[in-house]
């Protein structure tokens, strides 16, 4: 019903006329919002195909021109994932690498550009999501005096965009999702001009995935940009929070992929892969396999990623740019899981099941360090209160996962980046609205958790809520 909701929205108000821009390979018409003064220009293409040939592979240039002029006025197919009911409402094919732009209508000048990630976990998500919508961000830049033009790209997910084996290694298609990126950047960085942006002046932005990825943009090729941005505000995620597995752990997978794709006989299982039928392999990469893994994350390959990224923070080797890097209190209700009542149950789940293989000594000393102490625990500011329905020390290990997937790893990244440039750093502490409970806030037990600082960010008034303080605090977030 949101998607459409959002169609009518878009369509109902583009009445004046429509925008028309031409980029290197053609010309494309956008959507034209006099309620707001903006122009939109969704779903443009920014690579080839990814399908056949392509899958698996590098982004690949686009490699057409046109004449005439082509609509840009729908958002682009989601990339592959395995979640279609929520992501699939403008389509999900392996043709998704496209591009949004929203730009104020009446500014003039080389305006500065907002280019944002979306988030997932790596797996799943899209640019066309309702809660990312750009105009009301884009609308508070104008207001405020400060007019800039944002962006939104929709790149590979999951085995789609983060397979790897020691055949992806040896042909070179590793960190395709962190390449898939750099190609919108390189897009922007050729065609923004075209819709009065400053290809000089580009942030990258994202949240969860997105900030993960942001921080690995940072370290990518050892901390080399080319020039594709020059400022980064990362929300909720460092790139030392993903995992990052190696062959020993995905080959396995990517073997039972091949097998049950009939490629195992194949000289090039990966070339193999390329030729099975799109509906063929989608299920094989969505299976069970994975199930209670981590997922299909980014790997240190030596080439996009050098090295670890701890290693790469302490060796400098990351953009030297300015940077805003902040997380939510109770990040780790996101991630902890129910039904951890004991000591016992606690080190089991950190010895076998966060997908870190934390030592034992390590494991111990985490413990000490965490007591069974419900006023320490998060969410935070919920004294001796124990949430027993989700399990007796919830607080406890929802502490732990906070610190190890968010918080320490902001706090680190930023002591290093704040050695070499301009750093900011954030903590949010206000409890989301939500309309389906009796308090229209959040549950209890979730506090301000991981995803609540989106809605302020984005300033968009059906998702912060009715009351006027949030709305300030909404006007504030986006103005950073």
């Amino acid at each position: 019903m949101l998607v459409i909701t959002q169609l009518i929205y878009l369509v109902g108000y583009a009445l004046a006329a429509d925008p028309v821009v031409k980029v290197l390979n053609g010309s494309y018409s956008g959507l034209h919002l006099p309620q707001f003064k903006q122009d939109l220009f969704l779903g443009m293409p920014f690579a080839q195909d990814t399908g056949e040939a392509n899958r698996f592979r590098i982004p690949q240039s686009l490699n057409e021109t046109w004449h005439g002029i082509r609509p840009a006025i729908q958002y682009g197919d989601a990339c592959p994932d395995n979640e279609p009911d929520a992501d699939a409402a403008y389509g999900m094919s392996e043709n998704c690498l496209s591009i949004n732009i929203v730009r104020p209508s009446e500014c003039q000048g080389k305006l500065p550009v907002m280019f944002w990630i979306h988030g997932g976990s790596y797996q799943v998500g899209t640019s066309g999501l309702s809660y990312y919508n750009l105009t009301y961000i884009v609308q508070r830049s104008v207001e405020i005096g400060k007019p800039m033009i944002a962006a939104s790209i929709n790149y590979r997910k999951g085995g789609w965009g983060n397979m790897y084996s020691i055949e992806i290694q040896g042909s070179g298609n590793t960190n395709l999702a962190l390449r898939d990126m750099r190609m919108g950047l390189a897009w922007v960085q050729e065609n923004i001009a075209a819709f009065g942006g400053d290809e000089e002046s580009v942030t990258i932005w994202g949240e969860s995935a997105g900030s993960f990825a942001v921080g690995q943009l940072l370290m990518s090729y050892g901390g080399r940009t080319d020039g594709l941005f020059h400022r980064s505000i990362q929300e909720s995620g460092s790139a030392a929070t993903a995992w990052y597995n190696g062959s020993d752990w995905y080959q396995p997978i990517y073997q039972g992929i091949v097998d049950d794709a009939g490629c195992t006989d194949a000289i090039d299982t990966l070339e193999c892969l390329r030729t099975v039928p799109y509906k063929e392999l989608y299920p094989l990469l969505n299976q069970s396999r994975l199930v209670g893994a981590p997922g299909w994350y980014p790997t240190v390959d030596g080439d996009v990623i050098p090295n670890f990224p701890t290693t790469m923070l302490e060796e400098g080797r990351f953009a030297h740019i300015p940077h805003l890097y902040g997380s939510n209190s109770d990040e780790g209700t996101d991630n902890a899981p129910f039904g951890i009542d004991t000591d016992e149950d606690l080190e089991t789940y950190l010895l076998k099941d966060t997908g870190f293989q934390f030592p034992p000594s390590a494991v111990s000393r985490i413990l000490e360090l965490y007591p069974d102490e419900p006023s320490e625990g998060v969410p935070i500011n919920t004294g001796d209160r124990r949430f027993v329905k989700e399990g007796r020390q919830y607080k406890r290990v929802a502490a732990i996962v906070g610190d190890v997937f968010y918080h320490a790893t902001r706090l680190n990244d930023a002591r290093y980046y704040s050695k070499c440039s301009p750093t900011y750093i954030y903590r949010f502490n206000t409890r989301p609205y939500e309309n389906d409970t009796s308090t229209y806030l959040a549950p209890a037990y979730k506090g301000v958790e991981h995803f609540s600082e989106v809605a302020f960010v984005f300033n968009n008034p059906e998702s912060v809520g009715p009351w006027p303080e949030y709305r300030a605090l909404s006007n504030d977030m986006s103005d950073m």
